[in-house]
């Protein structure tokens, strides 16, 4: 039986479609890479100079994230159980990476000193204990209206002693649109709130 003109016309058809749609995505803009910062510009209120912890090294040594936003494509919550990943944009390294790296750098700029990560730091001395910072991220995301929110927990441990007291937040920015690289911006910015609290707990311990 030979193939009838409307057989032809449908797969004809198909095919120009398959050519379309391949067309368009290879006309669609790679992703734009965005970048977590360090924002050093701090208030001198919130240093901690003259505080016995000014005294020790500090190590940010434990850093925890969700899984949701182990992935390089930026996370947009869209309702209470439903997330969409971004195509127009990724991180240009992992958070794993990025956020225990700007986190030290805001921490150095509030304490006046260098705070090392954990896998730099030398060899702990018993003669002069550090103090070692623990966070566990709940949540690190954006809206549809670009207002990014940070919900942690983290607790500030003298090396050698057992004792863990929580302390827990929620910080919240908003980037003037949904463009990448002011989500990107409002991202940093409640990282600095973050270390801003932190640096404020570290002040308190005796």
């Amino acid at each position: 039986m030979k193939p009838s003109p409307h057989h032809f016309a449908a797969s004809a058809a198909a095919l120009v479609g398959a050519l379309l749609l391949s067309a368009c995505a290879s006309d669609a803009p790679p992703p734009r890479s965005v970048a977590l910062q360090s924002l050093q510009a701090m208030p001198p209120a919130t240093q901690v100079a003259n505080s016995s912890a000014s005294k020790a090294s500090v190590v940010v040594d434990r850093v925890i994230l969700p899984d949701l936003i182990r992935r390089n494509h930026l996370l947009e919550r869209i309702a209470a159980g439903e997330v969409h990943y971004r195509d127009v944009a990724r991180w240009a390294e992992p958070l794993s990476e990025a956020v225990p790296r700007v986190l030290a750098d805001d921490l150095s700029a509030l304490l006046g000193r260098s705070v090392t990560l954990s896998k730099l730091r030398p060899q702990a001395s018993t003669s002069d204990p550090a103090w070692l910072l623990w966070l566990d991220v709940r949540s690190l995301e954006a809206d549809g209206q670009g207002r990014v929110t940070l919900e942690a927990h983290w607790s500030w441990l003298r090396e050698g002693k057992p004792e863990v007291r929580w302390q827990q937040g929620r910080f919240e920015a908003s980037a003037s649109s949904r463009d990448p690289e002011r989500i990107a911006y409002a991202h940093s910015q409640v990282l600095q709130q973050l270390a801003q609290a932190m640096a404020a707990e570290l002040a308190r311990q005796p």
